[in-house]
C-alpha cells in the first residue's frame, strides 16, 4: 500500500515537518543566545524594545510611560 510519506518522513516527529530552514534559523538563534555575553544580550534587548516602542503611537507611549513613572508615592 502507498502513502504519501514515501520519502523516508517520520511522521510522528514534529521536528521533520518543520520548515528546514526554520530549523536552521532556531539553531542559529539557540547558539546566539548561549555564546554572547549578558552586555550583548542587553543590547539586543535594547533594540528590540525600541524598535518595539518605535511602532506604537504617541498616545500608547505616553500612556506607558504615565503607568510607570507618574506615579505619587504613598507613606
Amino acid at each position: 500500500m502507498s502513502d504519501s510519506y514515501s520519502y523516508d518522513q517520520d511522521v510522528t516527529s514534529p521536528l521533520d515537518t518543520e520548515d528546514p530552514l526554520d530549523l536552521m534559523i532556531k539553531d542559529l538563534i539557540d547558539y546566539g543566545m548561549n555564546t554572547c555575553s549578558v552586555s550583548e544580550l542587553l543590547q539586543m534587548a535594547a533594540s528590540w524594545l525600541a524598535q518595539d516602542l518605535e511602532s506604537k503611537t504617541a498616545a500608547e507611549i505616553q500612556q506607558m510611560h504615565t503607568g510607570l513613572f507618574s506615579r505619587e508615592e504613598v507613606h
